[in-house]
């Protein structure tokens, strides 16, 4: 069976307990959605079960499919979880481990009634051309962990919300898109607060304003934007906001920093034709991150893109020398590179 991971969890009942699943994909909010419900749906047949989970950057495979087949001692089921498993992909591994997988390959073909074992690969793709990728999903439940596409964004955040009781306007939906990004993780936990303060009111975007936290990789966004158009007292008061959530100024540099280079990178694809997929590819970047910055690279030359990461990169160097306090230079960088666009767009 296969399915994607919002369609598994809305329609997964009490009796289907599969005794191997293998979830890929790179959206760490679906993989814990999964595995919570795994362990709910064991919870419900029995009254306890033992649960081991197995890194397989640090553990061979063939350890973890030892204890999966080992019947438990003091409990009726256990749950093996199978973290990493890097083998299946295409990707080299520094220092890569013995992993057996001729083990794992046989125990998929012969499970074990008292033992369910999830297999994780939190990457992009699998090697399809691999005999144990092969078997895999023809006798696992396998399950697609991977994150919403761009156009699925605010359809998702809809299903999350009303999976709280939350009926959400376009408004509020495009807020937590720009203050939060498309971090399921972190837009789950800002929907949470939502239904703690409003209950079952209309959820304001006044109130949801106040409420909804900028998040430091997506302020940068904001913050790029707040320069870009010359609005410096709009991007002081977002570097004053994350200086209250005590974020760290070189962490925040580094993010505005990559803004700046993804700008670049869109504009110099966009040039030879690139469409936002095939960026997003290119780059390695998620397609929301790249849809936004196609955005706003027009706005800005390429002479003016190099030179912005020329002046943070000089930046860093004071911020890590202890030339500057911290703060202090990522508000004179704001504030130069605002200047500095200002003069090459009036002379």
């Amino acid at each position: 069976m296969y399915l994607h991971a919002q369609q598994w969890v809305s329609s997964v009942k009490d009796t289907d307990i599969a005794p191997i699943y293998l979830l890929y994909g790179e959206e760490s909010y679906f993989i814990q959605q999964v595995i919570g419900q795994i362990e709910d749906l064991l919870k419900k047949k029995y009254e306890d079960f033992d649960k081991n989970t197995y890194d397989m950057e640090s553990t061979v495979v063939q350890e973890a499919i030892h204890d999966a087949e080992t019947f438990p001692m003091f409990t009726e089921h256990k749950l093996t979880i199978i973290n990493r498993a890097s083998f299946l992909t295409g990707q080299a591994k520094k220092e890569e481990l013995d992993h057996q997988v001729e083990v794992l390959q046989d125990f998929v073909e012969h499970p074990v009634e008292f033992s369910t074992t999830v297999i994780i690969a939190p990457y992009e793709k699998l090697d399809q051309r691999k005999k144990i990728v092969k078997v895999l999903k023809n006798k696992c439940t396998t399950i697609d962990c991977s994150p919403p596409k761009v156009q699925d964004m605010q359809s998702m955040i809809t299903y999350l919300a009303k999976d709280k009781g939350l009926d959400l306007s376009g408004s509020v939906i495009e807020l937590l898109l720009e203050r939060v990004g498309e971090h399921l993780d972190a837009l789950d936990h800002e929907l949470e607060k939502l239904a703690l303060y409003f209950e079952n009111d209309h959820v304001t975007y006044e109130g949801a304003e106040e409420l909804i936290s900028v998040h430091a990789e997506t302020s940068s966004f904001t913050l790029m934007d707040a320069i870009v158009e010359l609005q410096l007292g709009k991007a002081l008061q977002i570097l004053k906001e994350l200086k209250k959530q005590n974020e760290e100024p070189i962490a925040l540099l580094a993010l505005l920093t990559s803004q700046i280079r993804l700008l670049l990178l869109c504009k110099l694809l966009k040039e030879k034709g690139y469409q936002q997929q095939q960026m997003a590819k290119q780059i390695k970047s998620h397609p929301y991150a790249i849809k936004m910055a196609l955005k706003r690279e027009r706005r800005l030359s390429e002479s003016v893109l190099k030179e912005m990461i020329h002046s943070a990169i000089k930046v860093d160097e004071f911020m890590k020398s202890g030339k500057m306090d911290k703060w202090l230079a990522l508000e004179m960088f704001v504030r130069d590179m605002s200047q500095h666009i200002q003069e090459r767009k009036y002379n």
